[in-house]
């Protein structure tokens, strides 16, 4: 479906039906294409009246782009990331297909873009852009999206902290699968953030003919908002890493405990057994065996063994 809005020469931005597109190319006014789910007719469209390269279409169809810039004769093709929390703290990225013309901004997508089409100042900013021309409406979505990421891993990272610190006192395997999707969702987001990097600082270095050099600045400010969030990433890897460490050393260290007192325990009553043992062998002459307090004499001493035992394994904090 084709949203399409644009600023006259001389009045307020205005939503026009999709026919006034062709006529509207060949001005000087700033135009804003929005194309959610395109079929095949729309794809037709694109490809008639915006004349995009078949390779270009076949990118916006397959929904899988890494990150990239490539630029063609009449238009630069940019394939960008907003990120979508799932449930569960499931953060998956979601591609936003970019085209940057003399004049025009078209921007395809399937269904809601995450921190963008749900950003309540996103129709006021797309309407002061305008009036900027394509290349800062082109500035003005991307850093939307990209503003966007900070909040989610600023979330992320308070939910890992406190999650570490329930690590520390009682470990469950809901927590250990909580820990390992949230490093799934690292990896996601650094699969989306890294390449976008160096889009952006292709733009930054005004390699583009179509981003006016006084505007090269504002991409320039993207750029140093994703450096900003690999750090942040690279410090939510390290705090996973570490999670996951202290994880494993207190169930190490649990496992340490429970070995200890089984060991004790067995030691205690490893001398009790051998003690009945000996006095269970059924020799005819054995010392004791016709002794009148024998029996009380063996329970009193497995009694005296395993006390002594106890404490003694007691005092070593074994038991």
């Amino acid at each position: 479906m084709f949203t399409v809005r644009h600023r006259p020469a001389h009045g307020q931005p205005e939503n026009v039906p999709l026919e006034a597109v062709p006529r509207l190319l060949d001005s000087d006014c700033s135009l804003y294409i929005d194309l959610d789910t395109p079929g095949e007719e729309d794809l037709d469209f694109l490809r008639k009246q915006l004349h995009l390269h078949s390779l270009t279409l076949e990118d916006i169809v397959n929904q899988n782009q890494r990150p990239k810039l490539e630029g063609y004769e009449n238009y630069v093709y940019l394939a960008v990331h907003a990120l979508a929390r799932r449930d569960d703290w499931e953060i998956e990225p979601v591609e936003v297909d970019l085209v940057l013309g003399k004049n025009w901004l078209l921007m395809c997508h399937y269904g809601a873009v995450p921190g963008l089409t749900d950003n309540e100042s996103f129709g006021e900013r797309l309407d002061i852009a305008l009036t900027h021309g394509a290349d800062f409406l082109l500035y003005t979505i991307v850093d939307i999206i990209v503003d966007s990421y900070f909040p989610i891993i600023d979330a992320a990272e308070e939910e890992i902290d406190t999650l570490e610190d329930r690590l520390l006192t009682n470990t469950s395997l809901e927590d250990m699968n909580r820990l390992l999707q949230f490093k799934r969702s690292a990896i996601h987001v650094r699969r989306a953030v890294g390449p976008q990097r160096e889009v952006f600082n292709q733009l930054a270095r005004h390699d583009s003919p179509f981003v006016r050099p006084d505007h090269v600045v504002y991409f320039r400010d993207v750029y140093d908002h994703l450096i900003h969030i690999s750090e942040e990433l690279d410090g939510l890897r390290d705090i996973l890493s570490a999670a996951m460490e202290v994880h494993l050393s207190v169930i190490s260290n649990q496992l340490n405990v429970t070995m200890k007192r089984l060991t004790a325990w067995g030691t205690i009553f490893v001398i009790v057994t051998a003690i009945a043992g000996i006095y269970g062998m059924n020799f005819e002459h054995m010392p004791e065996l016709k002794w009148l307090y024998g029996y009380p004499f063996a329970l009193g001493l497995m009694t005296a063994v395993s006390v002594g035992l106890y404490f003694y394994f007691k005092r070593k904090d074994y038991i």
